[in-house]
């Protein structure tokens, strides 16, 4: 067997006009579209990880709001207990207003009707000694 010169150039020669022919209509094309496809993956995972940031703000801001809602619930608690007690603290002094002016009142009462008495008894006290006398005397 012999190498032929021809034959062996002619096959150089058909390699590679199937080379460029081949590198033309196929490896190119399937380049670009492998090309496109990176390009569009890379979109999503840049998409993707936007997203992620994104919901991870608005977690982050959501609890920021609730934590700053449960201090505002909080202070309101607090204010209206404090409303609740200082009421509570002014009528327990309007009733100790009113019951000392009852007791007063009773105690001006009470005196009153025992210097009435003291004055009965006072006025009734030389009749009451005599007839205690004439008792002590006759019994």
């Amino acid at each position: 067997m012999s190498i032929q010169i021809s034959v062996t150039i002619w096959t150089v020669i058909c390699f590679i006009l199937l080379m460029i022919i081949l590198n033309n209509l196929l490896f190119k094309p399937v380049l670009e579209i492998m090309d496109k496809r990176r390009e569009k993956i890379a979109a999503a995972k840049a998409k993707k990880t936007e997203r992620d940031s994104l919901i991870a703000e608005n977690e982050r801001l959501l609890a920021e709001k609730k934590a700053e809602h449960a201090a505002n619930e909080k202070k309101l608690i607090k204010e209206r207990v404090e409303k609740v007690q200082s009421d509570r603290k002014k009528a327990v002094e309007a009733a100790k207003e009113v019951r000392l002016k009852k007791l007063d009142d009773a105690r001006k009462k009470t005196e009153e009707e025992e210097a009435q008495i003291l004055s009965k008894l006072s006025s009734h006290a030389e009749e009451l000694a005599v007839m205690l006398a004439d008792r002590i005397v006759k019994g």
